[in-house]
């Protein structure tokens, strides 16, 4: 697929995600920050287990943010997004223990700003560099907090907070890596790579959306919401190695104007 015909498949598939939920109208919380199951204490912790899952998540976004070694525009995204989730699951435990509307949201913005951010990087290494200039990047990670705000300016006239900004940027990276993974050329991580972490964050979402019936399955052993943590350290665990494995043998391809005409040939040819 050229790179002509990538960008015009993929500015169609956005302009249609966004028309979608424009259709489909607000998107609330509909429960979601009550969605904890199992509220037992463990070690005098509120919620618990949920929490202690959540060590393993946490240990694989550090190690992310240690591992994208470099000074190039590629290993700066990659810190920035490594970071972003390190946030998001900190955000998120503190919600844990404490539960309320209002910490769910909060706790949703710097996952979705690591999505964003994580769907540049996507782009980047198949469409070219441009795509995490520092304009994008900030943009990208801004998308959580302007995601927040319109939740919080939605409540505040006197409905239930909008998240449909939030929930976009969340699921974009599901819906642009199945888009290029295999039709564009990479200049990072190969195809294989993408997909193996797309599969970790799709088994997180089965199993948070089957969180009560994993409660009942289990006789109340554990929740689905708690479960969901561990398939999402083994998502991030897997990008951060193979980031790691990559520093510096993934030139910046587009750091001159020559060698910005080479990538493009490459990705056009292609």
């Amino acid at each position: 697929m050229s790179r002509r015909c990538a960008l015009a498949v993929l500015i169609s598939m956005l302009i249609a995600t966004v028309m979608g939920l424009l259709a489909w109208g607000p998107i609330g919380l509909e429960g979601r920050e009550r969605r904890l199951t199992d509220p037992r204490l463990v070690f005098g912790i509120l919620n618990g287990w949920t929490v202690v899952f959540q060590v393993p998540l946490l240990l694989a976004t550090a190690a992310g943010a240690l591992g994208a070694r470099g000074s190039g525009a590629l290993a700066r995204a990659w810190q920035l997004f490594f970071w972003l989730t390190s946030l998001a699951v900190l955000s998120s435990a503190v919600d844990h223990l404490s539960p309320s509307a209002t910490g769910y949201i909060l706790s949703k913005l710097p996952v979705a700003s690591a999505c964003a951010v994580l769907s540049l990087l996507f782009l980047a290494e198949r469409l070219g560099r441009a795509w995490i200039a520092s304009p994008l990047l900030w943009a990208a990670a801004a998308a959580g907090p302007l995601g927040g705000l319109v939740c919080f300016v939605s409540q505040a006239l006197g409905g239930q907070p909008d998240m449909r900004l939030l929930v976009w940027c969340e699921y974009l990276p599901m819906l642009l890596i199945p888009l290029g993974v295999w039709s564009l050329r990479s200049r990072g991580l190969e195809g294989s790579d993408w997909l193996v972490g797309l599969l970790w964050f799709a088994a997180a979402k089965l199993l948070d959306w089957a969180d009560m019936p994993i409660w009942h399955a289990s006789d109340g052993a554990i929740a689905g919401h708690a479960l969901h943590h561990l398939p999402l350290a083994a998502c991030i665990g897997w990008l951060a190695w193979r980031v790691a494995r990559q520093a510096g043998r993934v030139a910046d391809t587009d750091a001159s104007p020559i060698a910005s005409r080479r990538a493009t040939s490459l990705t056009t040819s292609g």
